[in-house]
């Protein structure tokens, strides 16, 4: 298991506040040789022109010659794009998400990377079963199949996340069911699953070739009550991170692992993810 980070990390609770090349050489600084983008519709862009100052970019109207040298002078590799812009709640979206979709996997191509994690849009609720929101998953397994089809080398992953379409261990499996290709599947984010109080590791034991990528958090109570959860330093929260470590051990697959520290504020930023990568680390070598 080599662990890289997601961009998302070097922002905070929402604020985007650190340039492309900024958050990179942070990243670096903080041991992680990968890193997976992510790519929103609507936001900045990076060109030659202008570099802002947010490191969450609609990269399809970027300049990716410009991304790919930023990331090679800040010696981390792009292992992953995670591509926003995706609604399987509706019908009339299900063009636009397909296209949006697409376009992340051009990107990719440019980029030199094949795993596209995505989100599979929001459920009217938290905790709904999964015959509730079956129209969705089976919409959401429209979109990825035809963008699939399109891109023989990409592998496809919908966060499995707090109300979300596809939010439970139950959800994941009848997503994976609904899907007539064989290269797409879950992104496993371990805090969503705490939060959501699942095995989710059950998932890396039972269809480990669906789960190409695993989003390593670490979730616990908001003492506020304000969110519904906290993505705090791994290994101080309430997530069996080591749970997901045994499970994944040893396992064949074609798959990338990224961290994320999302409610930690950027001051602190840097030490907690350099904490977080020390933590998973240990815990891979049993050390």
């Amino acid at each position: 298991m080599r662990f890289s980070a997601i961009i998302h990390a070097m922002t905070f609770d929402g604020q985007d506040t650190l340039s492309l090349p900024e958050a990179l050489t942070t990243l670096r600084e903080c041991g992680f040789e990968g890193v997976m983008l992510m790519s929103v519709p609507g936001r900045p862009t990076l060109t030659p022109d202008s570099v802002p100052d947010a490191c969450l970019l609609d990269l399809p109207r970027s300049d990716l010659d410009l991304v790919r040298r930023v990331a090679v002078e800040a010696g981390v590799e792009v292992v992953g794009l995670y591509s926003s812009g995706i609604d399987p709640t509706r019908e009339d979206a299900l063009e636009d998400s397909v296209a949006s979709l697409r376009a992340a996997c051009e990107v990719a191509r440019e980029l030199g990377c094949r795993h596209i994690g995505h989100p599979g849009g929001r459920a009217p609720s938290p905790g709904l079963a999964v015959e509730a929101k079956l129209a969705h998953i089976k919409r959401l397994a429209r979109i990825v199949d035809a963008v699939a089809t399109e891109f023989e080398e990409m592998l496809f992953a919908v966060d499995a996340h707090y109300h979300g379409t596809v939010e439970t261990v139950t959800d994941c499996e009848r997503y994976v069911e609904e899907l007539t290709t064989p290269r797409a599947g879950i992104l496993l984010n371990t805090g969503q699953m705490t939060t959501c109080d699942q095995p989710g590791w059950e998932l890396l034991e039972r269809r480990p070739e669906r789960v190409p990528v695993i989003g390593w958090k670490d979730h616990r109570p908001d003492p506020d009550g304000s969110r519904p959860f906290l993505s705090v330093q791994l290994g101080t929260g309430e997530t069996p991170l080591g749970r997901y470590v045994e499970a994944a051990r040893g396992q064949d697959v074609d798959r990338v692992h990224v961290i994320n520290v999302e409610h930690v504020p950027m001051e602190d930023k840097a030490a907690a993810l350099r904490a977080s990568l020390e933590h998973v680390q240990a815990l891979r070598d049993g050390t």
